[in-house]
């Protein structure tokens, strides 16, 4: 039978629909990988609840200030960028998965800088261009946090230059999140270790970047206390089987030890792109 005329169908140009059918094919594989190991499926598990938690915060609730919708709009940026970087990982675009974490470090840096002094909030806001690159730029946010906590190590700004060179800019050195076994691959491929590494990498990130954007809603409604609490032992269980940090009060002071460990620690990822 003749397709009606002017019917549209939803096709792509032969190429682009075997190139996302070879993806699709390496998520199924990466979601497989995943559930068969305990560990890398706890690690998604606390990724999803991250997830959650930015979403309830930033979509239903409704803000009580100003200062409020604007880090709202930071949790909007952080969501979006953590399941881009979740989708990129799962398909098999390794080294786009961790330039958006570098975007995920960014932003919980910049949220963590605002719980220093609030009144920022409002200066970031109206703030043109030039002014924001001037008094909020990322090497000035990473410093003034180091300066709060402690740190003279400068770990933060190691792993941001880490994210900069093996996935942000090009570099010779950031060939290496595209190489497999049989050499350069060019679009997507599966490679369990990078999986594996990569992931490791996400979950020291995003439950910590979550719950610095829950320290900015003060007041929040009775509803959303037990998704708080829920939250908050999920992090807690995670953190103690993990990264051996025990979190049985978290506020901002007992999570430095949580931040004293976020370093570069991904050991096969390191391994990989020596």
């Amino acid at each position: 039978m003749n397709e009606a005329p002017g019917l549209i169908l939803p096709q792509l140009p032969n190429n682009l629909e075997s190139l996302f059918k070879q993806e699709e094919d390496i998520r199924v594989k990466s979601i497989l990988h995943i559930n068969s190991d305990n560990d890398l499926k706890h690690h998604l598990e606390m990724v999803h609840d991250s997830l959650n938690l930015i979403f309830d915060l930033t979509i239903p609730y409704e803000p009580l200030s100003d200062d409020e919708t604007t880090i709202q709009y930071l949790g909007l940026r952080l969501f979006n960028s953590i399941v881009c970087a979740l989708k990129l990982l799962l398909s098999g675009y390794y080294q786009n998965s961790v330039a958006l974490q570098r975007d995920i470090l960014e932003t919980g840096f910049l949220l963590d800088y605002f719980t220093i002094d609030a009144s920022k909030i409002a200066e970031w806001k109206i703030s043109d261009d030039a002014e924001r690159y001037r008094k909020f730029k990322p090497k000035l946010v990473r410093e003034a946090l180091d300066a709060r906590d402690g740190f003279t190590g400068k770990k933060r700004g190691e792993i941001y230059k880490m994210m900069c060179e093996y996935a942000t800019h090009p570099s010779l050195s950031g060939v290496k999140l595209v190489t497999s076994s049989g050499g350069a691959r060019i679009g997507a491929f599966l490679d369990l270790p990078l999986l594996k590494a990569i992931l490791e990498e996400l979950v020291l990130r995003v439950p910590h970047s979550a719950l610095v954007y829950l320290h900015h809603f003060k007041n929040l409604p009775t509803q959303y206390l037990k998704l708080q609490i829920d939250f908050f032992d999920k992090v807690k269980n995670w953190s103690v089987k993990y990264r051996n940090i025990d979190l049985s009060k978290i506020d901002m002071q007992t999570l430095k030890g949580w931040i004293e460990q976020i370093e570069i620690q991904t050991k096969t990822l390191q391994k990989k792109t020596l």
